[in-house]
């Protein structure tokens, strides 16, 4: 299939947060931290904290539609140093009032039922990676995602593509946590396992653990487009 990929706006945060949560629904950390939480109930703060992302100057997210239907079917989210970077006048988001509102503070629209000891478990397993091993220099790759039924037709790897040729071009490593499922992908690219760590999600009364692989990609000076 044909797809295009740009620099997301305010309008395409509704898709973005669907495909968040439709996309990650089956991964141990959502069915135990959102166990009782339904779709509807999670939007608001899934939307609220895109519209977060979409205005920080640091963050360049981008979207996956399909040419033929525009239908907006994956999305990745970079975060670059803005000594490395900045955006140009037409990247640059312009929320509206109400965007703005929401963006100010996300945590409000968090739903009842939210297991927190779950939640805050794996809030404090990425921040504690990325003290240890995200320096000043370094772009993340923060989030990436597809909807299911577009996953397996190269998606990723476009999406992958415009942050790869940044971190190349600023000679700068890309900091990410990957899923066992995200894993293969990221490890075809260039990615390397820095280290593994391990979830037991049943401490929190879930019924799985997951294992997460922190991974650096090291910049590579004249790459050659050869992306498949």
């Amino acid at each position: 299939m044909l797809v295009q990929t740009r620099y997301a706006t305010e309008s395409d945060v509704c898709d973005i947060a669907g495909i968040n949560i439709t996309s990650f629904r089956p991964q141990p950390f959502y069915q135990t931290a959102f166990a009782n939480v339904n779709d509807s109930s999670l939007y608001p703060l899934k939307y609220a904290r895109l519209l977060n992302r979409l205005g920080d100057p640091t963050a360049h997210v981008h979207v996956a539609t399909d040419a033929e239907t525009g239908q907006v079917v994956g999305s990745a989210r970079w975060v670059i140093p803005g000594h490395l970077l900045q955006r140009s006048a037409h990247q640059t988001v312009s929320l509206s009032e109400d965007a703005k509102c929401k963006a100010a503070d996300p945590g409000r629209f968090m739903p009842p039922g939210v297991n927190q000891q779950a939640y805050t478990a794996f809030l404090g397993m990425l921040n504690e990676s990325r003290k240890k091993n995200l320096k000043d220099g370094d772009m993340s790759l923060d989030f990436l995602a597809i909807l299911p039924a577009y996953q397996g037709n190269g998606i990723g790897t476009q999406l992958l593509k415009w942050g790869m040729g940044q971190a190349d071009a600023l000679n700068a490593r890309i900091y990410l946590e990957a899923s066992a499922e995200g894993y293969p992908l990221y490890c075809k690219y260039g990615w390397k396992v820095i280290e593994e760590i391990v979830l037991d999600f049943g401490v929190f009364g879930g019924r799985n653990t997951a294992t997460y692989f922190v991974m650096m990609r090291d910049p590579v000076p004249n790459r050659e487009e050869n992306i498949q």
